[in-house]
């Protein structure tokens, strides 16, 4: 009966403090994110359509806030309990450091699914009509093309998209070679369209011209309308130009490094992007254990300010190394899970180790 009273307590105080903070993180980048684009005011981009992205920002900004809302939130409400002498009490009742720790892991939990389910079913959505959203109304247009258009890859072909507007394709360009690097087709399409649904789809082209290439000469053929059969749909398209690996859905992220690796593409970003928000739940536990090792021991007589401020600092180090491994793993070529799981352990070892000085 204690036990579970206290688990209740202590739950409710790690929780209230998680929730404090990752409103406060949230609510703090929120204002800087509106400030930032003050700055980018124009055409019809303005004060209103600035307040809609900062609104669909939200749900990036509490995923991407979570871990160290956990760190910051574990200093705080264990903090405050260490404040007042009730851990002492507790450890006197017969509670060990780690099962106080393991009740705290409890609501980290909690958040950290909330999370996942935010990251998974909200973020990828809200991102992309964030970012839709600005750029038509900056560029007054409603397409979405990076200046000088997509590069793909189809099969054997490399493609070109000029723009994209939901299932539109303005300007496509087709450039097919063989094993010794000849060009043996081009193919232009003024434009195309998508018919269906993304899972039995495809896209009607209009005014297709196509030239094949031979040692000889070559030869061309015309199309008023001609049927393209691919894997790439308009939600794909939308998803890779609006959002970063590390903003898409588990799923997509799943279906696009299937795609690149049936086309041998490098998928190491999306690889890293997938490990991301595939581990971040254990992220938020190892920064909790962090926490928890830090007010146990040389926090714990610290006030509220100081172990806000050490949570921070924690966060911006950890936040650091994480982003510092990122670029390392792509560019010499190690595996994107270790870049990931790298700090996770570190951070975990030595939490562990801090707290069992302490236990």
């Amino acid at each position: 009966m204690m036990r579970s009273i206290l688990l209740r307590y202590i739950g409710f105080e790690v929780l209230k403090a998680i929730l404090l903070a990752s409103f406060a993180l949230v609510g703090l980048l929120a204002v800087f994110t509106a400030l930032e684009e003050v700055q980018d005011f124009q055409n019809q981009y303005g004060f209103l359509s600035s307040l809609k992205f900062v609104g669909l920002s939200l749900p990036r900004l509490f995923y991407e806030t979570i871990p160290f809302a956990v760190l910051i939130g574990g200093l705080v409400g264990l903090g405050g309990l260490a404040a007042r002498s009730e851990l002492v009490v507790m450890r006197a009742s017969g509670l060990s450091t780690y099962n106080i720790v393991g009740y705290a892991m409890l609501p980290a939990i909690f958040v950290a699914l909330l999370g996942t389910v935010v990251g998974e079913f909200v973020l990828p959505k809200a991102e992309r009509d964030a970012r839709l959203g600005r750029q038509q109304a900056r560029e007054q247009t409603e397409t979405i093309a990076p200046e000088f258009g997509v590069w793909t890859r189809d099969g054997s072909a490399f493609l070109h998209l000029e723009s994209v507007r939901d299932n539109q394709i303005k300007g496509l360009k087709w450039f097919v070679f063989d094993d010794n690097q000849t060009l043996i087709l081009t193919r232009i399409a003024n434009r195309a369209s998508f018919q269906g649904d993304s899972e039995a789809g495809f896209w009607a082209m209009r005014e297709v011209t196509e030239v094949r290439y031979f040692p000889e000469g070559s030869s061309s053929e015309y199309w008023t309308t001609k049927r393209w059969d691919t894997q790439i749909t308009p939600s794909t398209l939308g998803s890779e130009l609006l959002v970063q690996p590390e903003r898409m859905s588990v799923s997509s992220l799943d279906d696009k490094i299937d795609h690149l690796e049936a086309q041998a593409l490098n998928s190491q970003a999306y690889r890293l992007g997938y490990w991301s928000k595939l581990l971040q739940p254990l992220v938020a536990l190892a920064l909790l254990l962090l926490a928890a090792s830090a007010v146990f021991g040389p926090l714990r007589e610290s006030s509220v300010g100081m172990r806000v401020f050490s949570g921070l600092v924690l966060g911006v180090l950890f936040k650091f190394f994480q982003d510092l491994l990122a670029p390392v793993a792509l560019v010499f070529g190690i595996a994107p899970m270790i870049a990931v799981v790298l700090p996770i352990l570190i951070c975990t070892v030595f939490g562990w180790w801090q707290l069992r000085r302490v236990a």
